[in-house]
């Protein structure tokens, strides 16, 4: 099942659509992921999403404002998060992750697994704890991080 996007630009209020995740992937986010506006270019944009809980009246409203494709050399397979907020004008509180099969050049389909009830959202302080813990276990090294920190270093 696919879904649309319905983007809206908190400079100039104008919406556009992004038909389904890869096209929005390609066409209404920039390289760093922000999504931007159809119209004015703006990277100031959200997709609002409200989702109900299994907790009874619940919901969970969030702001999308990024998505960010996580390559992983299978054609067909992309894991992407969505970096989202509570509220339009905040900063980033979440990490929302998901995936896309996309497997129509052969004849399939696209499909998504995401939640709510799926994948974790996790806040700033969360994937420092995640990253601890996969320190802890030897599968993220210091090396790694040092690395890492250096890449950031040269790119900016």
């Amino acid at each position: 099942m696919a879904f649309s996007y319905e983007i809206t630009c908190n400079d100039c209020a104008q919406k556009s659509w992004a038909r389904e995740i890869v096209d929005l992937i390609a066409n209404h986010s920039d390289k760093r992921g922000h999504l931007v506006c159809s119209h004015c270019k703006s990277t100031n944009a959200f997709i609002f999403r409200e989702s109900k809980l299994q907790e009874i009246g619940e919901k969970w409203s969030r702001y999308i404002k990024a998505v960010i494709p996580i390559e992983t050399g299978v054609a067909t397979y992309t894991p992407y998060v969505f970096l989202t907020t509570e509220d339009k004008n905040g900063d980033i509180t979440g990490v929302h992750f998901h995936y896309f099969k996309d497997t129509r050049a052969a004849g399939g389909r696209l499909k998504h697994g995401h939640g709510p009830g799926g994948p974790p959202v996790l806040s700033k302080e969360e994937i420092f704890q995640l990253i601890r813990k996969l320190c802890a276990f030897g599968y993220v090294t210091s090396s790694d991080l040092e690395s890492l920190l250096s890449e950031l270093k040269q790119s900016h």
